[in-house]
């Protein structure tokens, strides 16, 4: 802006003596503010001012001794290509002036034929104009640099002619050669898959009707061989004074392998579920099992025979005390055994019970019944605190693992370790059996219930055997 505080600093490029002087008067009638007027006869004067100073705004006249006409304009303008320039003409040079216009002048003045009026007119449009002009510029030189920056597709659409404009990214992500098609709106949404192709128009339709600023949407878009990406898109849309759509600028991304990741995740959590819930229903079944084994085979064969005795101490009087003594003695064991399976079943929810002491009568049950040298080393403090889920956990495995040994290891010694370090916690069952030639591909129901639980609790499960030496079943679980 043209103020006191930021006067002007004028070059005036003409031969003739009187009309520098008469511009110079004019200018100072004018009334703007001016701080210097330079002079140069010749245009390699010219040049030379303008390599030490920098001025606001350049006169020129087009008929100069060492140039001529739009060589002289030429010249000035590859010189000075920020600065506004307004031609000196004659009657005679008035075309050629209209055609600096076109290469770039920002106005032109026939001499003897402006007062200080017109002067100052032209003096502040052209100014004001080159500044537009120079910003209008450096805007589109930081659009295109930023399109070239990015690796997305970016596309501009004009909705008055529904022409649209796209950088690089259209054929270096989907192959599609910029010389090869129309850059129009139905080009574009023929390439959107059929089976989005109607929610995406319909989607970006409403938002122009409704004057919205901004859409986004995620659909499938063709590659020049056939083949769809995924993309998402986000377009910008500009309104008129009146508050109609006339332009949308967007960027297309390509998430094809986003998507691809995220379906392999749902994929993959869609079979845990489904391995979780058939190991649940499994062991359900096997505990039912077992359950059902322990009140056939054993309990009841107790008490069938606890009703023997009764029977025969009914018709027997002589031996009557006796047999009732023993049929005593089957009750009390029937109730010994119920209890046991009771207490397994109660087990369930280890609310009210203590891990540290469950986990002492798996080894005191171990050594008893199957004669096991069995040692369990527990830390100190911190495996009551966990989460009964956990705990009932971290029962269940050591549970069903025992269970494993006394029926496949032929071991003689049974090691059980728990330990707490760095919020988890870390349980190791080995002993000294046959072990096993696979390594880490075991197929049986007990160790498919152990990894399911590990799995449900976030952990990490690792087995290490080979043929007589052993088997060591290692598991972490976070403690949180």
């Amino acid at each position: 802006m043209i103020s006191t505080e930021n006067p002007l600093k004028i070059l005036v490029v003409e031969d003739n003596p009187g009309d520098f002087y008469l511009l110079n008067e004019y200018l100072k009638k004018t009334g703007l503010p001016t701080k210097d007027v330079l002079h140069a006869n010749r245009l390699k004067d010219a040049l030379s001012i303008l390599e030490h100073n920098n001025p606001d705004l350049i006169f020129l006249d087009l008929a100069l001794p060492d140039g001529e006409g739009i060589e002289s304009f030429n010249i000035i303008n590859n010189a000075a290509p920020d600065l506004s320039i307004i031609v000196l003409s004659g009657l005679i040079d008035k075309q050629i002036a209209l055609h600096t216009i076109l290469l770039g002048a920002q106005d032109y003045l026939v001499k003897g034929t402006f007062d200080e009026t017109l002067l100052t007119k032209s003096i502040e449009y052209s100014i004001e104009r080159k500044k537009n002009i120079r910003h209008a510029v450096e805007n589109y030189e930081r659009y295109h640099s930023l399109v070239k920056a990015t690796n997305d597709t970016v596309w501009d659409r004009d909705l008055r002619t529904d022409e649209i404009n796209w950088n690089e990214g259209i054929q270096n992500i989907f192959g599609h050669r910029l010389e090869e098609f129309h850059s129009s709106g139905e080009w574009h949404f023929a390439n959107i898959h059929p089976d989005d192709r109607k929610r995406i128009m319909d989607s970006m339709n409403s938002c122009l009707e409704n004057c919205e600023d901004q859409w986004v949407g995620e659909y499938r878009y063709a590659c020049a061989n056939g083949e769809y990406k995924f993309v998402y898109d986000r377009g910008y849309i500009l309104l008129d004074n009146n508050k109609r759509a006339y332009r949308m600028i967007g960027v297309m991304m390509d998430i094809t392998e986003r998507k691809k990741k995220q379906e392999e995740r749902i994929k993959n959590e869609i079979e845990r579920q489904k391995l979780i819930t058939a190991i649940t229903v499994n062991t359900q079944e096997k505990e039912r099992k077992q359950i059902g084994q322990e009140l056939h085979d054993n309990i009841n064969q107790i008490l069938v025979t606890a009703k023997l005795c009764l029977d025969v101490a009914l018709r027997e009087e002589e031996i009557e005390k006796e047999l009732l003594y023993k049929s005593r003695d089957y009750i009390m064991k029937a109730i010994r055994e119920i209890r046991s399976v009771s207490k397994s079943l109660i087990l369930g929810s280890m609310k009210d019970i203590r891990l540290e002491e469950a986990l002492q009568e798996i080894a005191e049950n171990m050594r008893v019944n199957s004669k096991l040298s069995v040692s369990l080393s527990l830390p100190g403090k911190g495996i009551d605190n966990l989460s009964p889920d956990k705990k009932l956990a971290v029962y269940r495995i050591i549970q069903e693992q025992v269970n494993n040994i006394i029926k496949h290891s032929r071991a003689t010694e049974v090691k059980i370790m728990l330990r707490i370090v760095d919020r988890s916690l870390y349980i190791s069952v080995a002993d000294n059996g046959v072990g096993s030639a696979k390594n880490n591909d075991f197929k049986g129901i007990g160790l498919h219930n152990i990894s399911g639980r590990v799995d449900m609790h976030n952990g990490e499960m690792e087995i290490i055997t080979s043929p007589g030496k052993g088997y060591t079943l290692n598991i972490q679980i976070p403690v949180d």
